[in-house]
């Protein structure tokens, strides 16, 4: 049923139907949202990265292969204008911390963070000791719920370095957690 759905929503929006677009992207918003987010650690950035990549997916619709998963086309788009969007950044990063060698100020906003469930927080702060493609693999099959072979498809990877990177994600949380945070269930050591 769906996928029907979703074809004609593709057939429309490749007409110029706005609404269509709209409707064939609101079941991923939040999710989009959220795996920016998880990317990039701020609010504000994980907006820019949902803009630009929702403004690739329609510039680029026209190149979406029907009987393809529009939800793991969509999430590939999504990744890697997040990882554009942060090597940008380190860029930035690395001009202004030259700049502050010689003496040149400029300033950073503080990040601000929209998930207030403490165990949201405490797993956010392990995921800093990930790669970015372990991060990458854990969001996407243990937040959005993605399928081994799905992820192997947006990461453009095998099914087994999904399974080996997410292996390796999950025994670094796990270890950051119990670093930081004491085992579940136990006192902080």
């Amino acid at each position: 049923m769906w996928m029907k759905d979703e074809k004609k929503l593709l057939d429309l929006a490749l007409e110029g139907d706005q609404a269509a677009f709209e409707q064939l992207l609101h079941p991923y918003r939040q999710g989009i949202l959220n795996m920016a987010y998880q990317l990039s650690g701020n609010l504000e950035d994980a907006k820019e990265i949902c803009q630009e990549a929702l403004i690739k997916v329609y510039k680029y619709l026209h190149r979406f292969q029907y009987g393809r998963s529009f939800k793991n086309w969509l999430f590939k788009i999504l990744t890697n204008t997040a990882f554009d969007f942060i090597r940008k950044q380190k860029r930035q990063e690395q001009v202004l911390t030259e700049k502050k060698k010689l003496g040149i100020t400029g300033g950073h906003s503080p990040e601000r963070h929209f998930l207030n469930q403490e165990i949201r927080e405490k797993i956010d702060v392990c995921l800093k000791y990930l790669t970015s493609k372990e991060k990458t693999v854990f969001l996407l099959r243990d937040q959005e719920g993605f399928s081994i072979k799905e992820t192997a498809l947006v990461m453009g990877g095998t099914s087994m370095s999904v399974r080996t990177h997410l292996s390796r994600a999950r025994r670094k949380i796990r270890q950051q957690f119990e670093k930081i945070y004491g085992a579940p269930g136990g006192e902080v050591t």
